[in-house]
């Protein structure tokens, strides 16, 4: 924060390809301006350093050095502070460049100009969340469950890298010109896994008053469930046009979210149907294995969403959130990217399976997974896993070879949201029978499984897959307790390191 640190101003040019155009807002730790996207350098870029024509408008994001923050620390702490910022400002940007959703912010680019580091990423024109509330709430249902769908799906797409994001409240969704709702600012998210790097001290608690879920206001290591219950108050004020706490200086709003239990929505908004009411009462509840997933959200919710062709909703606003499901359900509804794309083809639509050479390429897949480094075979078969089962049913054994192998890819790979649905399907679906070997494989798919969820920060779930594999082994022959108990120790291992530091809060 000396004299001569870089502050951002308008005609600037960052790394020789984003000329500043206007500051767009500023916070505690970053500043965001509007940017226009250029071909090259001052000299490349014509007389006074004027940008390509029609070059694309990006929001440009700059970690802020000269915050009063840290001119209130000493020195060494605000060398420390310093080192935190640059470290969460370095991995939100990894953070965006892994996330693919249309609800979120792509990446562009990044790095550091003049010593301050920065983020490039898409600029959405719209509106606030918050503004939007403030101009037009009370809103019709369909608006506000418009809103709550797309912001749920960008939530999803986080939950499955995993990352929570920590800070979820009205300022932090826009709304686009067209009504595309988009979840910004992964400045203090925090990947779902046990080797992240913690940059918080004990006794800091990050979020924003008033959308702040029960463990972070006690310090306690966030969830998936973390951001469903902060999701929950954003909903609930979606539907009856206030949180489910007021704010106040003398409200208590703190002891309110650890203790007291919010009153259903219809309690101030008429016609919200008895499902959602229900859905956002157990988004609200104080433990958060008593919450929904947002998987589980999403599907409460989408009965109620506006549908391709439906009329626009009355009263009108603008931006209008339904217009991205009514006018615009490819764009609302783009898959996120999950696995990388094979790099190989498997077998086009319509073409015929040659099961010989599945089992060939499960057998490589095996071999991958054994090793520790899922590759192309891996790959390969996450994108077979429908087919095989639509074509040769749910019964036949390479079927469940092939979905046993895609998992155990994605788990590998980091994927632990897509490598969950696969396990849930084989241990509903493929396995059959309850002999002792099939035993043996739903515990150990079950403990797989719960790995995903040790991944989400989910740990109650993972303690009831280790003790039931545990009992399931109690039972079974040596030959195939010997299995069950390897992968069970692994699990528990993993879910012990979990537990021995259960409170204490990351960045």
């Amino acid at each position: 924060m000396d004299a001569d640190t870089y502050r951002p101003g308008e005609g600037d040019l960052i790394d020789g390809r984003y000329e500043l155009v206007e500051p767009l807002g500023k916070g505690g730790m970053a500043q965001v301006w509007r940017a226009r996207e250029v071909s090259g350098t001052l000299e490349a870029s014509g007389p006074g350093g004027q940008g390509a024509p029609g070059g694309r408008e990006v929001a440009v994001k700059f970690l802020r050095l000269d915050s009063e923050a840290l001119y209130r620390l000493d020195p060494y702490e605000r060398e420390a502070e310093l080192t935190v910022r640059n470290a969460r400002f370095r991995r939100e940007a990894g953070l965006l460049g892994r996330l693919d959703h249309p609800g979120i912010t792509e990446l562009y680019g990044s790095g550091t100009h003049q010593a301050v580091p920065y983020i490039a990423m898409r600029l959405v024109n719209g509106v606030s969340l918050r503004t939007f509330l403030d101009e037009h709430s009370p809103l019709p249902l369909v608006t506000a469950v418009a809103v709550a769908v797309q912001a749920a799906g960008a939530l999803a797409c986080a939950h499955t890298l995993p990352v929570v994001h920590r800070d979820l409240k009205p300022a932090n969704l826009m709304i686009d010109d067209e009504g595309a709702v988009v979840l910004i600012d992964f400045g203090i998210a925090k990947p779902l896994c046990s080797d992240a790097t913690r940059y918080t001290a004990h006794g800091s608690t990050l979020g924003t008053r008033g959308y702040l879920a029960p463990e972070q206001l006690l310090e306690r290591e966030p969830t998936a469930r973390t951001d469903v219950y902060c999701f929950g108050c954003i909903f609930y004020e979606l539907l009856t046009g206030r949180p489910p706490f007021l704010l106040g200086e003398n409200a208590g709003l703190a002891d309110k979210h650890l203790n007291e239990e919010p009153l259903p929505p219809s309690v101030y908004a008429a016609g919200i149907p008895g499902p959602i009411d229900d859905l956002v009462v157990r988004m609200l509840a104080k433990k958060p294995e008593h919450r929904p997933s947002v998987a589980e959200v999403l599907a409460v919710l989408g009965p109620f969403a506006p549908r391709a062709g439906d009329p626009e909703p009355r009263p009108r606003t603008h931006p209008d959130p339904t217009a991205a499901l009514r006018l615009l359900p490819d764009r609302a509804q783009r898959p996120r990217r999950s696995v990388p794309p094979p790099a190989a083809p498997g077998p086009a639509e319509g073409e015929w399976l040659d099961q010989h050479e599945v089992e060939d390429l499960c057998a490589r897949a095996e071999s991958e997974v054994a090793s520790g480094e899922p590759g192309d075979a891996a790959a390969r078969l996450c994108g077979l896993t429908d087919r095989v089962r639509q074509d040769w049913g749910a019964r036949r054994p390479v079927v469940r070879r092939v979905w046993q192998a895609a998992a155990d890819g994605l788990r590998l790979t980091g994927d632990h949201g897509s490598a969950a649905g696969l396990y849930r399907t084989i241990v509903d679906t493929l396995i059959h029978g309850d002999g002792p070997v099939e035993r043996a494989e739903r515990a150990v798919t079950r403990l797989h499984l719960a790995e995903c969820h040790l991944a989400f920060g989910e740990l109650d779930a993972a303690i009831i897959a280790v003790d039931a594999a545990g009992r399931t082994a109690a039972g079974l022959s040596p030959e195939l307790a010997v299995h069950v108990e390897a992968v069970r120790v692994e699990v528990a291992a993993q879910l012990t390191a979990r537990l021995a530091d259960p409170g204490h809060p990351e960045p």
